[in-house]
């Protein structure tokens, strides 16, 4: 679908002149195909919008007719990409509102949420929408594995600690973030998948999504991320190291002097921002 829409837009958009006014063919043209864009999923609108973004860029300086039509195409799908999400971040206000009023009152350390986790939200929020995975989890993740910094771990590893990815270390740029990020969700869509498929019975499926998740589902998605994989593992799962989802949700679960909040406790935390903000 996103070959054959591209190999659509550019037969459709055919320049012969620099100097560029919209005709009405050109007007009915981008009717038709952001009429397209409508159709589309939400993970492809958002890699159209990439695309259309990139390629702005390449034309810009010397073909203003394609770069009219990829400007207008570009807005458009992130318009329509941004209605999406928008609408689903407020149809899950009231299920989120009580999966915190269930849950908030039980983390034993009260520590504000590190801004640095919230620095790159709109591109995670995005990323997040566009792969149907709950935002407050991606931001956890990523700061259980190296506490939101915006650089590159000296294991290679990445921000979400992938260890079949090898993205080197020290200085991160934009791009290699946005990548790692989108690694993140292939990874884990992997992992929960090959384990929905081991395990058909219903009760014992992950199911996240941008709107949320529950308990067990979290839960259960800690255990295969924090070591166990997806393809072997049958029936109820938890982390193999528990710390890894429930540290700095209860005083039991506590360590020491750790004030780190682990993965269970910091998607509260973020929720808890997301619905403030």
């Amino acid at each position: 679908m996103k070959k054959l829409f591209l190999v659509l837009a550019a037969s459709c958009i055919i320049s012969t002149a620099f100097a560029y006014t919209p005709t009405t063919t050109d007007t009915e043209k981008l009717t038709s195909l952001k009429n397209v864009l409508t159709t589309v999923s939400n993970a492809d609108l958002w890699n159209y919008y990439q695309q259309f973004a990139t390629l702005g860029k390449a034309v810009v300086s010397y073909d203003e007719q394609l770069d009219y039509f990829l400007t207008h195409l570009r807005d458009f799908a992130y318009s329509q990409f941004s209605i999406q999400k928008n609408l689903a971040k407020q149809q899950s206000i009231p299920t989120k509102s009580g999966f915190l009023a269930t849950y908030l009152p039980n983390i034993s350390l009260y520590e504000s949420l590190p801004s640095n986790c919230i620095w790159r939200y709109n591109t995670l929020d995005n990323l997040s929408f566009a792969n149907n995975f709950p935002t407050a989890l991606t931001i956890a993740v990523r700061y259980r594995e190296s506490t939101c910094s915006y650089a590159l771990p000296k294991n290679g590893d990445g921000p979400f600690q992938i260890i079949s990815k090898d993205y080197g270390n020290g200085t991160i740029t934009e791009s290699i973030f946005v990548q790692t990020v989108q690694d993140f969700f292939d990874f884990a869509w992997d992992k929960i998948n090959r384990y929905n498929e081991r395990n058909k019975e219903s009760w014992l499926s992950i199911n996240l999504s941008y709107t949320g998740a529950s308990y067990t589902d979290l839960l259960r998605f800690a255990a295969l991320y924090n070591g166990l994989s997806g393809a072997t593992v049958y029936g109820e799962i938890s982390p193999a190291a528990p710390k890894y989802f429930f540290e700095g949700y209860t005083n039991t679960t506590r360590s020491g002097e750790n004030k780190k909040l682990w993965l269970f406790p910091m998607y509260l935390r973020v929720m808890e921002w997301e619905l403030k903000n």
